[in-house]
Order: structure tokens, then sequence, then C-alpha cells
């Protein structure tokens, strides 16, 4: 070997060594991070989870997968709304990322105690009520989210339920008493509403299932025309079905919130598409995951309303739905 490639050799070799024992062991295995989304609402653990699956199908395909890079710490006060406030708290005690409130009652419980973690608010008829939000174009703060349109949805309601019945002159209104904001938004723009129509309407709260029974015993006592019900959100599916089987067999027209009851044989029902705002809520924890403050998100109203009639229920009442009505409906359950 030449003295010029023993050299070459030997300055290879320190080379490559020193590439060795510079380079690491092993190179870390990168993972996303796992962002913590808390969940707060007054309601029961099965009817949050049921209406809130559009908001996972489209987390997920938004790219992320639970329990991977995200999970969620859910609280449910189950129609003890007082709970809500200490509820609230545990969630920011974990840390979470964000949170997600669910009507007007946990809305205020994270306004209250928290000025700085977001917040995404979903099922509040008036996100301006509590101060939370400045105006829906500039949230300002921490929160933002999706309005349900519910106090134009109410009017609409009534309007449609008094084309289907010309002669409607006294309304019974079922409202959640352990929602206590209802009656400062729903109730009064029902009311309101009917009286504009010429129509003479009186609140029932209710509370439970037993509650439910003794009201609708004395709306048939009292000889009503028809009967609107607001969201009962904790009152189980089951009870909640007995409504229309009640008011069908007496023959009381009836409009519902819930489109879940027209579907169980009530004559219809009216409201903002729930589908579509918690899937809206998931674009806006998406946003807010990469780097967006809530305070930049504009607040939304709904843009999709559905009308579902059922044409089962009409005939069990003897009624037939006027050409506009049926013209109007996005369902027709025959």
């Amino acid at each position: 070997m030449t003295t010029s490639t023993r050299r070459a050799f030997i300055g290879g070799l320190v080379a490559t060594t020193l590439v060795y024992a510079c380079a690491p062991a092993a190179l870390p295995r990168l993972t996303p991070r796992l962002r913590r989304i808390g969940w707060l609402s007054g309601n029961a653990t099965a009817v949050v989870k049921t209406r809130s699956l559009p908001f996972f199908q489209r987390i997920g395909e938004l790219g992320y997968v639970e329990g991977h890079n995200f999970a969620v710490e859910w609280k449910f006060a189950g129609g003890k709304m007082d709970e809500l406030p200490k509820l609230a708290s545990e969630l920011l005690a974990l840390p979470v990322d964000v949170i997600v409130a669910e009507a007007a009652d946990a809305q205020l419980a994270v306004c209250t105690a928290t000025t700085t973690t977001p917040t995404v608010l979903v099922l509040v008829a008036d996100p301006f009520a509590s101060s939370c939000v400045a105006t829906a174009a500039h949230p300002g703060g921490n929160t933002t989210g999706v309005s349900t349109g519910s106090i134009a949805a109410s009017e609409k309601r009534v309007e449609y339920l008094k084309t289907t019945m010309p002669g409607l002159a006294r309304l019974a209104v079922v409202w959640s008493g352990t929602q206590p904001n209802m009656i400062k938004t729903l109730v009064p723009a029902t009311v309101d509403a009917a009286r504009t129509l010429g129509i003479a309407a009186t609140p029932f709260a209710v509370r439970d299932a037993a509650e439910l029974d003794m009201t609708l015993e004395r709306i048939a006592r009292d000889r009503f025309d028809a009967l609107i019900c607001l969201p009962l959100e904790t009152i189980t599916a089951d009870r909640l079905a007995r409504i229309p089987d009640f008011a069908n067999k007496i023959g009381l027209p009836q409009a519902y919130a819930d489109e879940s009851i027209a579907r169980a044989g009530g004559l219809m029902s009216y409201n903002s598409n729930r589908a579509v705002q918690y899937q809206r809520v998931a674009e806006f924890v998406d946003k807010i995951f990469n780097g967006a403050l809530p305070a930049d998100i504009p607040f939304e109203d709904p843009t999709k309303f559905d009308l579902i009639i059922n044409l089962t229920a009409a005939r069990k009442l003897g009624r037939t739905f006027p050409p506009s009505v049926v013209a109007s409906a996005t369902e027709v359950i025959q």
C-alpha cells in the first residue's frame, strides 16, 4: 500500500468513526400530541353521547383519532344544573385544551369559571344572554360557537301549527323546568308569536316524567286546542314517545322542537338541524387546535332548519296538512 493510499484509508476510517460516534443510538419515535376536549352538559350521559355522534364523525374526517391524538373528558349533570359549576371546575383542573359546553346553563358555568380556556358553545338559544360573547362577528374573550336559532324556530313552529289549524285559539306550551334559561328565551318567543297570531298560550314547566304525566292530564282536562313541546332534555326517549300517543288519542294536535318525537308519532316538528351544528363545533375545535383564537372565530347561526310532518299522526287526528306546509317539509312520514 503506497503512502498516499494509506493516508486516504486512514482518513476515511477516522471520518466514518466520527460519524458513528456523533450519531444517536436510535432516532426517537415521533408521536402526535394528545389534545383533551372537556365536554360539559347538564343532561344525561346517553342523550349527550347519542346526539354528539355527528361531532365525532366530523372530527374523524378532519384527521383526529380518539385515543391517538385526542381524548374527551365527559362531565354530565344529569338534570342537576346546580352541579355544573363544580363540574366545570373539575374539567379546568385536569386540564383540558378546549371545552365544549352544551346549552345555556353549561355555557354560564364555564364562562364564570374561566376567561382563558378556549370554549365552544352548542345548543345555546341566546349566546349573548350571559355576556360570554360580545358580538357574533367578534365574540371576544375565549368563547365562540353555534347558536340553535331556536328563538326564530319557536316563532315558525307556532306559524306552522296555526296554518295547519286555522281555528287555533288556546295553546299549551310545555317546557323544561330543569333549564331555567328557557323561561328567558324559548318560552317568551313562543308565547309572543302565539299572541301575534291571536292565540292565547299557557306555559307548563315540566321537571320529570311524573310531572309530565300530570301536565298532560291537565292539558286534556282544560281542553286546549293544541300543544307545543319545547326541548325536554332530561326526559327519557321512551317517556317522550308517550306524549304523541296521549295527544293523538284525545285528538290534540302537537308541534315539537325535538324531531325524534315527530318520528315517534307526533304531528310535526320544526327546529334547526342539530347534526349540522355538531359538525360545525368539530370544525371550530379543529381551528382552535391549529392555533386559532375563539375571539377571532365568528359565532354562527344555523343555516339548515327541518320541518318534519307525520301523515300517520294527521290521519289519527282526522286532519290534513295544507299544501303550503307539505311543500315546506324537509321530511314527510307516511
